[in-house]
């Protein structure tokens, strides 16, 4: 099988599997310029009859980081035009908003990078917005999490479709996708910070994930028949823990009798929804105002209080 009939056949089995488009139109691609987002362009226009797509467009977001951020953009507009794609192109410094905002760099670019396509999806009623996002990164993303404390829903990483997101290259590999690049003699640009392996995310990539496929050379694939059996896993506790949230949550509060009377399981993942944090000595730090008095500080201006049987958020937040 030639690298293109093994990607295509790939991202046809994910939508036989999740129905990442099931009636959406109008899509639209972030657009980088790299590899994986440049295949993907060339994936979904191929099968844009195939999904019923009306229309393909795509997303550049500069961040002003890098020397090279300028010529990116021009790549972008040239691939747009040559083949004749509409693109919508933003531009703001991620530095200054991280320093501005104490937030990591890679923080504020997702933040703001995510702010700018939702805000293009809405104006110009896209009905999505699609990502290169691919099996590599769904694997990186897990030891991150992994590395920093987590539950399942981390461990899990991101999902194929979550909103208005979708990931068509949830199945391939890194590998895969670099050689369909050079399959079709496809150009894209290079970002040179992916080498940085001062950055947490490229040392897993270049240091960690060798290490492991030297124990286990088909690591990709065995990691997602895990994600598979996790995500079946999560499905079930995430229904279960819905149906508690509902009923111990009041207002601002969570009634902390009701929630102690609960599986530790179920108590995490409600604090984990009540939060918004996924960080294990986050929840962790909360799940202990069960048991005692007092207030815990979770940053961002998020503070819990225990006030008798009641767990709240400060009136400020």
């Amino acid at each position: 099988m030639n690298p293109e009939s093994r990607v295509i056949r790939k991202v046809l089995a994910l939508q036989n599997d999740e129905k990442i488009f099931s009636g959406e139109r109008r899509v639209l691609i972030a657009f980088s310029g790299g590899v994986d987002s440049v295949v993907l362009t060339d994936v979904l226009l191929k099968l844009k009859n195939y999904f019923s797509l009306k229309e393909v467009a795509l997303a550049h977001f500069n961040h002003m980081l890098r020397e090279s951020a300028e010529r990116d953009e021009e790549f972008c507009k040239e691939f747009a035009k040559e083949r004749n794609m509409k693109i919508f192109v933003g531009k703001e410094d991620v530095r200054a908003f991280a320093k501005e905002n104490r937030m990591s760099l890679e923080e504020a670019g997702r933040f703001l990078r995510y702010k700018f396509l939702k805000e293009i999806l809405e104006s110009e009623g896209f009905d999505c917005i699609a990502t290169a996002h691919h099996l590599n990164d769904l694997l990186e993303t897990s030891l991150l999490f992994f590395t920093r404390g987590t539950g399942l829903d981390g461990l899990i990483g991101f999902l194929p479709k979550e909103e208005v997101i979708r990931r068509p290259l949830y199945y391939v590999k890194r590998s895969e996708i670099e050689e369909y690049a050079k399959f079709k003699g496809l150009r894209w640009v290079e970002d040179e910070t992916n080498y940085e392996v001062s950055i947490p995310r490229n040392r897993i990539r270049h240091r960690v994930i060798p290490e492991l496929k030297r124990i286990n050379e088909n690591l990709e694939d065995t990691f997602l028949k895990m994600v598979k059996v996790l995500r079946a896993e999560r499905e079930f506790l995430e229904e279960e823990a819905q149906k508690l949230y509902k009923e111990v949550k009041k207002g601002n509060c969570l009634d902390v009798k009701k929630l102690k009377e609960k599986p530790l399981a179920l108590q995490r993942r409600v604090i984990r929804k009540f939060i918004g944090e996924k960080d294990y000595e986050k929840v962790e730090l909360v799940r202990s105002l069960l048991e005692k008095g007092g207030e815990v500080n979770l940053g961002k201006g998020k503070v819990l209080k225990r006030k008798e049987r009641w767990l709240c958020f400060s009136p400020e937040v």
